[in-house]
């Protein structure tokens, strides 16, 4: 016998389309907007604050993950109002 003869994963996959995500299409641009607010609210806590550190590290781990550099953080700060948070930037 040559490949499997099982019709249950192709019947499984056309039973439940609704429970199938939607992919999102926008991760670099939503890692980005999720660092800048982390940085907004650093800005407006303050550094020490425990929910801020965390989520400024999870922030930065996905940037990293996407291969996303300082640079196009920088540059979408700039397009913004934001040119002030553009020196907290560093990952």
């Amino acid at each position: 016998m040559s490949g499997d003869t099982n019709g249950r994963k192709i019947a499984h996959m056309l039973k439940r389309l609704t429970w199938h995500r939607k992919k999102s299409t926008q991760k670099h641009e939503n890692a980005i907007e999720r660092y800048i607010l982390t940085l907004r609210k650093e800005q407006k806590l303050w550094s020490d604050d425990k929910w801020v550190r965390k989520t400024k590290e999870n922030a930065i781990a996905r940037l990293k993950k996407y291969g996303i550099t300082p640079a196009q953080v920088k540059a979408k700060l700039a397009n913004r109002t934001y040119k002030d948070l553009s020196s907290k930037v560093n990952f």
